[in-house]
């Protein structure tokens, strides 16, 4: 039955500041209470997950789902949801590229629609920030979305480039009602510039990606987004950052009182630029993979609190798609690959450099829900909380295989390929209910619900 009494017993909770030994009672698909260990209530069912480590639900504020859109073969959301609910999250963040894209309250209703209707885990939308759509943010703060995406580099001919005018548009019309404005920082011409040069230069090295839309293109973004949010009072959302030259800025500019948020993602934090030598165009994203010394000095700011969130950027392509150019530098960018997000952080970020899962729990799930405004709602093992939970062996030790993915788009190109890992998701649930058991999915289609910003 939906929604019975359950207590999981014998696991070490993941809290937002503390990681304690203890039981956890749910009921109504909302957490009811954490108690000593050994405590029995009657008439709940025990769930006994000893050994185990419980994580707050992951909640992923950046993903690409291609649905609804005539390009859904690459990811839907019956496979989408499915592949994020073995990697633990619980909620996904849908961002607007969709077809139509989510700039008005059609293209809010039919998302809307399609993912009640296949998503096995809970939902959120960000709105778009176009030049056709920066008067219509409030109507879509009325809708619930959580934020508004734009691209200062160039994007596509569906969802055109958010230009300086534009965009300080956008964000006074988002400051009056508290609105969060998330950007693609890089400069739109010099990484356009250098990427066409470098597609002219046949044969060049796939990890000059790194020079085609180099570190300070990035930067002059990050820095131009930073003035404009100070001067027009709207909150800031830097998604993906790179560079450590980013991170140092942003940190001065958090302690000068700027409400900005900082994402990075984890094939940032734990791939370079020499993967894109074995990877190819597989491995190819914007902004681009930096080098090894970049890689292990932005860690130093995820430990310090700079960096507050992580997104997977999952949007994978169809193989053949990624090649189809026969040149690099003038292939696709992106790729899937979320359903191993959590274990690749365990392995490079709890087990390699000390990072305490607490802090961990902020970047996938406690941050995401507050900035995004599902918190209190999600975030947390907190009483009161949504029920989501990511049941996790911490020293299971595997191999991830792109092949058996659950994601629509299984390959042996994706970039976590052949990994090895150390720490894996085992049980994923959502409101209470068993959502992903051990490779299986356990609950219909359409169980996932739209999540509202709590206003």
């Amino acid at each position: 039955m939906l929604f019975e009494k359950k207590l999981f017993t014998g696991a070490k909770l993941v809290l937002p500041d503390r990681v304690l030994e203890a039981s956890l009672a749910t009921r109504a698909g909302v957490i009811e209470g954490i108690l000593q260990p050994g405590v029995k209530l009657p008439g709940y069912e025990e769930i006994d997950v000893t050994g185990k480590i419980l994580f707050p639900g992951l909640v992923d504020p950046h993903v690409h789902m291609w649905d609804p859109s005539p390009l859904n073969y690459r990811e839907d959301w019956v496979c989408g949801s499915q592949c994020a609910a073995s990697g633990g999250i619980t909620t996904i963040v849908d961002m607007p590229l969709s077809v139509p894209p989510v700039v008005d309250h059609e293209g809010f209703v039919l998302k809307r629609n399609v993912a009640e209707q296949a998503s096995c885990v809970d939902f959120a939308f960000w709105g778009g920030l176009t030049p056709g759509c920066v008067d219509s943010l409030a109507e879509l703060d009325a809708l619930g979305c959580v934020a508004y995406k734009g691209f200062m580099s160039f994007a596509n001919p569906d969802y055109p480039q958010i230009t300086d005018g534009y965009l300080v548009r956008g964000m006074r019309n988002a400051a009056a009602f508290g609105g969060l404005i998330g950007v693609h920082a890089e400069n739109a011409e010099i990484a356009d510039f250098g990427s066409r040069e470098m597609a002219a230069r046949l044969g060049a090295d796939p990890t000059l990606h790194d020079e085609a839309r180099p570190w300070w293109a990035e930067l002059e973004a990050i820095q131009r987004a930073v003035l404009l949010a100070r001067v027009t009072g709207a909150r800031l959302y830097i998604c993906h950052m790179t560079i450590t030259q980013g991170a140092a800025f942003l940190k001065k500019a958090k302690s000068d009182g700027v409400d900005v948020t900082v994402e990075t993602c984890p094939h940032y934090l734990l791939f370079d630029k020499t993967i894109l030598r074995e990877k190819g165009p597989y491995a190819k994203c914007n902004p681009p993979m930096r080098s090894r010394e970049n890689v292990d000095a932005l860690w130093e700011y995820v430990f310090d609190g700079t960096i507050d969130t992580l997104g997977s950027d999952h949007g994978p392509y169809a193989d053949e798609e990624k090649v189809k150019h026969g040149n690099f530098f003038k292939e696709y960018s992106g790729f899937g690959g979320y359903d191993a997000m959590l274990a690749g952080m365990l392995t490079e970020g709890v087990h390699k450099r000390g990072l305490p899962l607490e802090r961990l729990a902020a970047l996938t799930s406690g941050n995401p829900a507050r900035v995004m405004g599902l918190a209190p709602r999600k975030g947390s093992l907190l009483p009161g909380t949504d029920a989501d939970i990511a049941v996790v062996d911490l020293d299971a030790e595997w191999v991830f295989d792109g092949t058996k993915s659950l994601s629509k788009t299984k390959s042996s190109h994706n970039i976590y390929h052949g990994s090895h890992l150390k720490g894996k998701v085992e049980q994923t649930w959502v409101r209470g209910e068993l959502i992903y058991d051990h490779g299986t999915i356990k609950a219909a289609r359409g169980y996932g619900r739209f999540v509202a910003k709590q206003k």
